[in-house]
C-alpha cells in the first residue's frame, strides 16, 4: 500500500497512521491511513481518530521526513508507537528506517530493526 500511495501522490509528501496491533515487542501493521495534511490536526482529533479505529493506531509514517513533521509526534500520546521514515529514490524503490518514539527526559526516536513478512 505504501508503493501504490508514493506511486499516485504528486508531491511524495504523505503522511498517515500506520494501524494494526502489538504483540510483545512485534509491531505488526495491517493497513495505512493516509492523511495529505500531516498526521493529524490536532491533538483532540487525533484521539478521536484512535477511538474510531479502536485504538488500533499503532504509529506513524512519512515520505520525505523533516524536523517539523518529527517534532509533531514527539509528544506523550505517541510514546511506544512506531514511526517509519520512507525515502524513494529515483528507481522508485523505497527505504526505510524504522524507528519507536520513546522518553528520557525527553522525547526522542529510537532506532529499532525492520522485518519484512514477504
Amino acid at each position: 500500500m505504501l508503493l501504490a500511495l508514493s506511486l499516485i501522490s504528486s508531491t511524495s509528501n504523505s503522511d498517515g497512521l500506520l494501524i494494526g496491533h502489538k504483540r510483545g515487542h512485534r509491531f505488526f501493521v495491517e493497513k495505512i491511513f493516509s492523511s495529505s495534511k500531516g498526521f493529524f490536526p490536532s491533538l483532540k482529533k487525533y484521539y478521536a481518530l484512535n477511538q474510531a479505529l479502536d485504538k488500533k493506531i499503532l504509529g506513524f509514517f512519512s515520505f520525505q521526513t523533516d524536523d517539523k513533521k518529527v517534532k509533531k509526534i514527539l509528544a506523550p500520546f505517541a510514546y511506544g508507537k512506531l514511526f517509519l521514515q520512507i525515502n524513494i529514490n529515483k528507481q522508485k524503490k523505497m527505504a526505510f528506517k524504522s524507528y519507536i518514539i520513546d522518553y528520557e527526559k525527553e522525547f526522542f526516536l529510537s532506532p529499532i530493526q525492520l522485518k519484512s513478512t514477504k
